[in-house]
């Protein structure tokens, strides 16, 4: 892959950085099947920001349990987190909530854009590559590895399994203790 993340830049992006009117953030998704530990990691991440602002997007609010103390305020879709980070609801618009996102001030630092459990996260990241704004880092996976053995052999659920640990850059396995 190139410096320039798992998208590159198209042209508009590159003239937009270079000539200063434009900031570029950078974008990391996380996959994961329902119940892997996405969720746990998303908290620890904006427990351990250390003044970095993490925007994280979710598709609503209920599929993603940000914990309670975290909450600073919520208004208009967005859940206002301590430290600066905040979490916004995607709905059906992605690139719309993008922009948003990047445009609030103080910009965030890091977007981490969460798929929902059954979701296919190179087709989401290559979605969000579509925004000028957005350098899409790479794909992190979250694997239940006391699961996944089982999870791949269901007839039902073990295509979307394999496609999202194929498709990640970074396999982060979970639940070893089981």
């Amino acid at each position: 892959q190139s410096s320039q993340g798992r998208s590159g830049l198209g042209y508009r992006a590159r003239w937009a950085r270079f000539s200063g009117h434009m900031k570029i953030v950078p974008l990391v998704v996380l996959g994961g099947y329902l119940g892997a530990g996405k969720t746990t990691l998303i908290n620890h991440l904006l427990r351990s920001a250390q003044g970095r602002r993490i925007a994280v997007l979710v598709n609503d609010f209920g599929s993603v349990n940000i914990d309670a103390d975290l909450i600073e305020a919520e208004a208009d879709g967005v859940l206002a987190l301590a430290g600066g980070c905040v979490c916004c609801s995607i709905g059906a618009d992605l690139l719309g909530a993008l922009r948003r996102i990047v445009e609030r001030t103080p910009c965030p630092d890091l977007v981490l854009l969460e798929c929902s459990g059954v979701g296919i996260p190179g087709t989401v990241a290559q979605s969000a590559a579509l925004s000028a704004q957005i350098r899409v880092e790479g794909i992190v996976v979250v694997v239940d590895a006391a699961e996944f053995p089982t999870r791949l052999m269901d007839r039902f659920v073990g295509d979307t399994v394999r496609v999202q640990a194929q498709q990640a850059d970074l396999l982060l396995l979970n639940h070893l203790d089981r």
